[in-house]
């Protein structure tokens, strides 16, 4: 019974997905979809603008970051999420890891500049093509990858908000001011109760057999460390003046923005929340500004060039079966 019980209540769950795809797919859903974008995208440019007028162009240009190795950092840490997945994806899929790089560029690509799990879409769509698989095996894989994913990002992040916290190296009062106790309470017993749920419907959630599905795990933990040391020194290396524990705050608010969900440009709201907390921080706001400015248009730039060139020359996206 308890069984038949949750597998009913699974359905249920499963087909949430279908009927939301069916209606954002719909002219109205579709509208809805693409006004709340960009919305979304225009208000958090238009609080930047403001601070960027507010501030004097000319002051914040004078503030970009002149260091090399600050560039150098943030090109590394673009292309850190595409090598990750690549690596991710060959441990359970068959394909020529040179031949398939191009379409893991293009899927961070659309998670990050167009809308989150767009990049999704694109690698089941490509691996149609590519790989030898049935249509429902590529579609369990990439649903696993994005649980492992998530479940991931949201422990190592949860784990370093916490030791930030506990080190004084964050103030938690920064983030969220003077929010009551009892909602932070609630907030960490729904995650609980969230965890103990998927934990007790974990075989209708989940597919991937468990040494690779460990692996995979282990690759996303990593990815997640390394890519918080390398924001914290990349940051450091343009403003070595600026205590650590300011570095640490901008590294919780990172790690908080990147797990929200069909999130356009995650990086500008990084930007908007880091701008708005300069002060709270007793940080001038023309350098961050200008040294989270730089970063967001690197990224933009490098994303502008792969995407041309991935389109001109699109091989990665040629028909091309691999048998198992």
């Amino acid at each position: 019974m308890p069984d038949r019980f949750w597998k009913a209540r699974w359905q249920q769950i499963a087909a949430l997905p279908g009927q939301a795809n069916a209606f954002a797919q719909s002219p109205r859903g579709a509208r809805m979809v693409q006004v709340g974008r960009y919305g979304l995208t225009l208000g958090v440019v238009g609080y930047l603008v403001y601070k960027l007028v507010e501030l004097d162009v000319a002051d914040v240009l004078r503030a970009l970051p002149l260091e090399w190795g600050f560039y150098g950092l943030a090109v590394v840490i673009y292309f850190l999420l595409p090598a990750m997945q690549l690596t991710a994806y060959r441990i359970v899929w068959p394909f020529s890891m040179h031949e398939a790089a191009g379409a893991f560029v293009v899927k961070r690509i659309l998670n990050k500049d167009v809308l989150g799990y767009s990049g999704e879409v694109y690698i089941y769509a490509w691996a149609r093509h590519h790989i030898g698989l049935s249509d429902r095996a590529l579609m369990e894989t990439v649903r696993d990858m994005n649980i492992l994913s998530a479940a991931a990002s949201t422990g190592v992040a949860a784990v370093l908000v916490t030791l930030f916290a506990l080190n004084g190296q964050l103030n938690i009062r920064d983030l969220i001011g003077d929010t009551e106790m009892a909602g932070i309470v609630a907030a960490a017993a729904f995650t609980v109760v969230l965890i103990l749920v998927v934990m007790r419907l974990r075989k209708y959630l989940f597919s991937m057999p468990r040494r690779p599905a460990a692996m995979v795990f282990g690759l996303h933990v990593g990815r997640q460390l390394v890519r918080q040391v390398m924001e914290i020194y990349m940051w450091h290396v343009a403003l070595p003046e600026i205590p650590l524990a300011v570095w640490f705050t901008y590294a919780a608010i990172s790690i908080i923005v990147t797990r929200i969900p069909l999130v356009p440009n995650h990086d500008l709201m990084t930007m908007g929340m880091a701008v708005g907390l300069a002060g709270t921080l007793s940080v001038p706001e023309p350098e961050i500004l200008a040294m989270f400015g730089a970063v967001v248009v690197l990224h933009r730039l490098i994303s502008l060039l792969f995407f041309v060139t991935l389109s001109a020359w699109p091989r990665h996206l040629a028909k091309k079966v691999t048998q198992p």
